[in-house]
């Protein structure tokens, strides 16, 4: 009997650790919540139809008129700005009201401008459904400059939101976003443009179903992004002269986890512009990146132009790099980058010349840093082998797989290149795509940070792997790996409703 006892003892003392550990395993999955997809998009137009209108005409001389109006508006009233400056000392407050349209005589001719205005928004909407803005510029904004908040079915078409601090330590004053859409459902972003601003130009973030489309984000830390939005076409934009171009990636707090993006045709070149954030992950990005994918999944990339990115022209990340390695901070366990689809674009050339414009910030910027040692220590040992020196990479990978939590990432040895994060390229062109896999848990080596030793060992014994081109990529990134993601049988679906109009 008391030899029963110890063998089931034993097996007790052998399988609670087996079932903690499944445990632990299991709890790593990622968590989603159910998007809500309304049948149709309404806009102004179509919701105000059988609805009692009201249109309001202003001259800039009108200040006070405009603002008295804006705390009584009724449902399904137009606003209409004449030519002219208006000067604020407020944001433009429009709350709990449906049907509003807010319309200037055009982007030249119509300029909101806030002087001496407190820490507010430009033109600051809550609640406002089926609202529309169109035809102005909105300048020197303290905040963002339209920010819309916890609404159904916005238009913003033909706006421009810029700063006058242009250069200097004065831009790191300048408002945080230029457009900022959060918790909208249903958003139409179009034919806009935003420069200067001191986080993100173009913003939508914490949105179900976003069409972005033929806009222009220039100057500014972070052209384009796409924060924790479910279904969003981004296309036909132009994001040139950032520091960084465009972002797709998560929050590590929030509750709604992204998915099903596609940004096509869109032309991503010369975003290098020296980092002037003060605040945000956009801080942390090393000039020079034409589009960024992190924490992100569901992500098809085709038909874009990318070229002239000093750092590189597609970095993808998990957010244990490019936000916190606190694996506690992720209750969604959205970290990774994961089922992205990289086909048909064009990548010109002339990218990965000068990694953070040669300017590297350990404390700002450690990405940009390691990005740059890693380099750095690959064209050293080339050059003893007698070879050419290279430019980073056209895709940076950071190469942590499913299940590389950072338990594991300081205790796992190995070099796992793969589809395990279903990364696929196939059919682009131009200068031929060359792909860097980083292998963060070889960098690491059972460290806190890499070190000269630990990314030097990771080359020389092939744990961090320079593809000098697609052929031997495509072998491994080309949806030929078993872990299950195939490259034709993912393809972004885009967005649930049609936007309305060209």
């Amino acid at each position: 009997m008391a030899q029963r006892k110890r063998i089931i003892l034993l097996a007790i003392l052998i399988d609670i650790p087996i079932f903690v550990a499944i445990g632990f395993y299991l709890s790593r999955g990622e968590k989603s919540t159910e998007a809500v997809y309304p049948e149709r998009f309404t806009d102004t137009a179509a919701y105000c139809v059988g609805k009692q209108t009201t249109r309001l005409r202003f001259a800039a001389s009108q200040i006070q008129q405009l603002q008295t109006a804006l705390n009584s508006l009724n449902e399904c009233t137009t606003i209409e700005l004449g030519a002219g400056t208006f000067v604020l000392n407020n944001a433009l407050t429009i709350n709990g009201v449906d049907g509003v349209m807010l319309k200037g005589a055009g982007k030249t001719a119509t300029t909101l401008r806030f002087v001496g205005a407190g820490n507010v928004n430009g033109v600051d909407v809550e609640a406002a459904s089926s609202f529309t803005i169109r035809d102005l510029t909105i300048l020197d904004s303290p905040k963002n400059g339209l920010e819309v908040r916890l609404s159904e079915n916005l238009v913003i078409d033909n706006v421009r939101v810029t700063w006058s601090a242009t250069q200097g330590a004065a831009r790191s004053n300048n408002g945080a976003y230029g457009v900022y859409p959060v918790n909208v459902v249903n958003v139409l972003l179009q034919n806009t443009e935003s420069y200067y601003a001191s986080d993100a130009g173009l913003y939508v973030g914490q949105c179900i179903n976003a069409i972005v489309r033929r806009n222009r984000a220039e100057h500014n830390v972070m052209g384009l992004e796409i924060e924790n939005t479910v279904n969003a076409d981004v296309y036909e934009n132009t994001v040139r002269n950032n520091t960084g171009g465009m972002l797709s990636y998560d929050l590590n707090k929030n509750t709604i986890v992204s998915r099903n993006i596609r940004m096509h045709h869109n032309t991503i070149e010369n975003n290098n512009n020296d980092n002037f954030g003060s605040a945000g992950i956009v801080k942390s990005v090393p000039a020079g990146v034409g589009l960024i994918l992190t924490a992100t999944r569901e992500v098809e990339v085709y038909a874009n132009s990318f070229a002239n990115n000093n750092t590189t022209d597609l970095a993808i990340v998990n957010g244990l790099v490019s936000e916190t390695p606190d694996f506690s901070q992720w209750p969604m366990n959205n970290w990774r980058a994961h089922d992205i689809y990289i086909h048909d674009n064009v990548f010109k050339g002339g990218s990965g010349t000068s990694v953070d414009n040669g300017r590297t910030d350990e404390a700002n910027r450690p990405l940009g840093l390691l990005t740059a040692l890693l380099l750095s220590e690959l064209n050293r040992q080339r050059a003893e082998a007698g070879k050419a020196a290279l430019p980073m990479a056209n895709v940076l990978y950071d190469g942590v797989d499913d299940g590389r939590t950072i338990l594991t990432m300081t205790t796992y040895f190995g070099n796992h290149p793969g589809n395990e994060n279903g990364i696929c390229l196939r059919n682009n062109s131009g200068q031929t795509p060359s792909l860097i896999d980083m292998n963060f848990p070889a960098l690491l080596q059972n460290s806190e940070s890499p070190t000269d030793a630990t990314i030097s060992n990771a080359i020389r014994k092939g744990e961090v792997i320079y593809y000098e081109g697609t052929a031997a990529a495509a072998e491994l990134y080309g949806g030929q790996a078993p872990a299950g993601f195939q490259c034709e049988g993912f393809v972004a679906s885009g967005v649930a409703v049609n936007a309305p109009g060209p």
